[in-house]
């Protein structure tokens, strides 16, 4: 496959950075069902739901156990949106860090998943409800049955999107305690580079950010 450089990993390379190229991840699918109050009080069946976080290439956390590699997942990034809803993330969260987790050949299995401060099972992020006080459980995992659908655990090798071809399981839902308070009907999962604008940002910050500290030195 053929691995997109951005001017924003050349720029990065560039400034002495140990960054490397920043993806995107976009999760896209409607409301199941909904029993969840606060500001998602009253959201229907069918609602769009959108869940999308970047991740830096370079780092990632393999597992000793089994063939998945874990990308720590930039929390100030993570957006997520139920019709107009805002489902603000945990930052920092209760068990970091946060993980987007590739599956490949595990066995005969390849998929995605998100996972707290282990990279070998799914396992729920936090984020919180406005309007609901007490935090809420974030799960999401997708599998695929025919071991085909990624080559490698290199997140640069997936870019691409993912729909239900050759689907196995799917399970995206917002809870607390294990219960389901909402699921959501996965649809597709897009892997690609963080557009231009914003990767140049997140540059501009940490060259700012730098600057500052030598000043202070």
């Amino acid at each position: 496959m053929l691995r997109r450089i951005s001017m924003a990993a050349a720029v990065a390379g560039a400034c002495g950075f140990a960054q490397g190229e920043l993806v995107r991840v976009t999760v896209q699918g409607p409301v199941g069902f909904n029993v969840i109050q606060g500001a998602m009080a009253g959201i229907q069946p069918g609602t769009p739901v959108t869940m999308s976080f970047n991740v830096d290439s370079n780092v990632f956390t393999n597992s000793a156990s089994f063939p998945t590699r874990g990308y720590e997942i930039i929390l100030s990034s993570f957006e997520m949106k139920v019709g107009s809803v805002s489902v603000p993330i945990v930052d920092p969260q209760p068990s970091p860090p946060a993980y987007f987790v590739l599956r490949n050949n595990d066995p005969a299995v390849d998929g995605f998943f998100i996972s707290s401060a282990n990279v070998d099972f799914p396992f729920p992020l936090a984020v919180t409800i406005p309007g609901l006080a007490p935090q809420h459980e974030l799960d999401f995992q997708v599998g695929y049955s025919n071991g085909n659908q990624i080559n490698s655990l290199d997140i640069l090798d997936a870019f691409g999107t993912y729909d239900l071809s050759a689907i196995g399981s799917f399970y995206w839902a917002i809870g607390r305690f294990g219960n389901a308070g909402a699921e959501y009907n996965y649809e597709t999962i897009t892997i690609g580079p963080v557009p231009e604008p914003a990767a140049g940002m997140l540059l501009g910050l940490a060259a700012v950010t730098g600057l500052s500290r030598r000043r202070q030195r």
